[in-house]
């Protein structure tokens, strides 16, 4: 890609995410080849046992391995149907013997470092739309997760239920049907192409925005597929610092939104956000 088409394809993201409430992005060779070698190599980790699976999960379920059960997204009667794996920032001293499973979290690496340069672009373009010079900076307060969905009985409509990610954006990919994105409050099933991202505000970025971008729900039907995984980059603003939005309030102050950052996860049963 020339520097014009990638300028454009930026320009073209963060406008959808601004008049459409999303965006789809088309990634480069390299960059696809990235994503697919870190979905490749977590199937592989999730094939293990169960227990040499938890030797790499923390205690409170926030970095590495996090079985089935914890996290939901709706109600702890309904968790998510799948297991995962998490890595924040670069902090392989939070997963517990990441020195064990060095091939998965290289390979994770390699797709954060592939994707934040993007997101970074994108959201700049859409700070400036709101008349900022930048959007926060995130590596830091970030996490990359794999979702590897398990067996669902048929009675069991959805594998995950009707929710926003409560982060900046979420960068998804997904490599079998299922997910649905709510468009005009109408749930509309989406299947990125092996090449391809979608980018989904969440409620940080309306917090930001002042209400104009709206956080984009979404839900994953259930299929009785035995092969489908999404991996999502969940990306938060850093927070060693105060947050304001770019839009001041009806009373012409911008409020700290960083409550709203840190206690977001907490709508899934997870710890809070922290920067790292």
């Amino acid at each position: 890609m020339t520097n014009t088409l990638v300028s454009d394809a930026i320009r073209t993201a963060a406008k959808d995410i601004l008049t459409r409430g999303y965006a789809v992005v088309k990634l480069a060779d390299f960059d696809t080849a990235t994503l697919h070698t870190a979905i490749d190599t977590a199937v592989d980790f999730f094939q293990r046992p169960l227990e040499d699976k938890k030797a790499h999960g923390s205690t409170d379920h926030n970095y590495g391995y996090r079985p089935f059960g914890v996290e939901y997204s709706m109600s702890p009667e309904r968790p998510d149907m799948n297991e995962c794996f998490t890595l924040w920032s670069s902090r392989l001293d939070l997963v517990p013997n990441a020195q064990d499973i060095g091939g998965l979290t290289a390979a994770f690496l390699g797709w954060r470092d592939s994707l934040a340069p993007l997101v970074q672009s994108v959201l700049d373009e859409v700070a400036r739309a709101f008349g900022a010079d930048a959007a926060p900076q995130f590596e830091k307060a970030s996490y990359l997760q794999i979702n590897y969905c398990l067996p669902a009985p048929a009675e069991r409509e959805l594998l995950q239920d009707r929710h926003e990610d409560g982060h900046m954006v979420t960068v998804l990919h997904a490599t079998a049907p299922g997910l649905e994105l709510y468009v005009d409050g109408e749930p509309t099933a989406f299947l990125p192409a092996h090449d391809e991202v979608v980018i989904m505000p969440g409620s940080v970025l309306t917090a930001l925005s002042g209400g104009k971008i709206e956080p984009l729900y979404h839900q994953v039907r259930n299929y009785g597929l035995d092969d489908r995984q999404s991996i999502m980059y969940f990306v938060n603003p850093e927070l060693d610092e105060p947050l304001f939005g770019w839009v001041d309030s009806a009373d012409g102050e911008r409020a700290d939104i960083r409550e709203h950052v840190q206690n977001a996860p907490s709508m899934f049963g997870l710890p809070p956000v922290e920067a790292l």
